[in-house]
């Protein structure tokens, strides 16, 4: 984890400095940008690679997808109470179908039964949380400075973190051709490529059609998980996934202006 950040966002921050020529300092000038800037890092971004490893270990890939897409739905709850506004039908249908959705992802429909462990569920809910926090807390700061700059600083804060807490140099295992190319693979196209095209996409398509891209993620786990690891779903977990998942859908129907 330490490594993979670490690399990241020196990576992004290279690319920004001499690549795009910009500042890296500028971010750090005003004392209010460094709290946001940590808060972001620590409780948003490193919170959400770290749960979502957890998640996956107690649980598999398909599962923590869906958990982290209930994301959307907190973001949705913290904004009415931000804004002090009552919600709309869409947001109430939105969060109906994502609890039902993951009731029966979790229960699979028995409610005296959990379908994941009890510590699945409390990763994924808290991976749920820190995914609406690191959408929510950087958007001025991305508004201000641009998105490379803001997640290069925050990777790389999350490297040092972690690379102090969990030293990668301890344990380490051998270092052989396939650790390379699977390490180099994480950091490229898990990472750094993952962030950037995503974030880059925004000058081209609306932030709707990006959130509703981005929900294939889950579907995308799911499919990867029956073809190469042989994992099974019941019809009842199916559902759910699909409950959860729809979520974003309903959240992006306009609403017709009176």
């Amino acid at each position: 984890m330490g490594i993979k950040m670490l690399l990241a966002g020196i990576a992004i921050l290279a690319y920004v400095k001499f690549g795009k020529h910009q500042k890296l300092n500028v971010i750090w000038q005003r004392p209010k940008n460094r709290w946001v800037m940590l808060i972001y890092s620590l409780l948003g971004l490193s919170a959400v690679q770290y749960l979502y490893l957890l998640t996956v270990k107690n649980s598999n890939a398909a599962t923590t997808t869906v958990m982290q897409s209930l994301g959307t739905v907190l973001i949705v709850i913290f904004t009415i109470f931000i804004s002090r506004s009552l919600p709309q039908t869409k947001e109430i249908i939105a969060v109906g179908l994502a609890i039902i959705g993951t009731w029966l992802l979790v229960t699979k429909g028995d409610i005296n039964h959990l379908a994941i462990s009890k510590t699945a569920l409390i990763f994924g809910l808290l991976l749920a949380l820190a995914g609406a926090l690191q959408t929510m807390i950087p958007v001025k700061l991305i508004a201000e400075y641009g998105s490379l700059l803001v997640i290069g600083w925050a990777m790389l804060i999350g490297g040092i973190v972690f690379s102090v807490c969990f030293p990668f140099w301890k344990n380490a295992p051998t270092l052989t051709l396939g650790t390379v190319l699977g390490v180099g693979f994480i950091v490229i196209f898990g990472t750094i490529l993952a962030y950037i095209c995503f974030m880059q996409s925004l000058a081209y398509i609306s932030p709707t059609v990006a959130g509703l891209l981005d929900t294939f993620e889950p579907l995308a786990a799911t499919l990867g998980m029956v073809l190469f690891l042989n994992t099974s779903f019941s019809w009842i977990e199916a559902l759910g996934m699909l409950l959860a998942i729809s979520t974003v859908f309903v959240l992006s129907v306009k609403t017709p202006k009176k």
